[in-house]
């Protein structure tokens, strides 16, 4: 599981482990597990290095109107810009959006146990 918070994110993929030839540009497609939202994207890839490619995926570009939560992935060699690719799928799995801000409770002062009981 890959985990993105709002915000600018560097994500590392593995996707060369199912694939021979290195590619310059994927497409990612988010599927939001709850509300079935959409989120596509034609990403360039970063690093060439056979273990892993890296990409730079600017949260707030893609998921500023969209709630946090869990999302599946898939991705796919991408021929062109704006094509969903008839490709096989590299790499599927699940993603995990953080808001910007970390969700912080209110602390509360605690509650005075001097109480005043009273009879009839």
């Amino acid at each position: 599981m890959i985990h993105l918070t709002k915000g600018n994110s560097d994500t590392i993929f593995t996707t060369s482990d199912t694939i021979l030839n290195l590619t310059d540009r994927y497409y990612f497609k988010f599927t939001h597990r709850t509300t079935q939202d959409i989120v596509q994207m034609w990403i360039p890839n970063e690093d060439n290095i056979a273990r892993f490619q890296k990409f730079t995926i600017i949260t707030n570009d893609y998921f500023a109107n969209f709630i946090e939560g869990f999302w599946s992935y898939t991705i796919q060699i991408a021929v062109t810009n704006n094509v969903v690719p008839t490709t096989p799928i590299l790499e599927s799995g699940y993603m995990y959006l953080h808001p910007e801000t970390d969700f912080v409770p209110i602390k509360y002062n605690e509650q005075s146990n001097n109480f005043k009981a009273y009879n009839g």
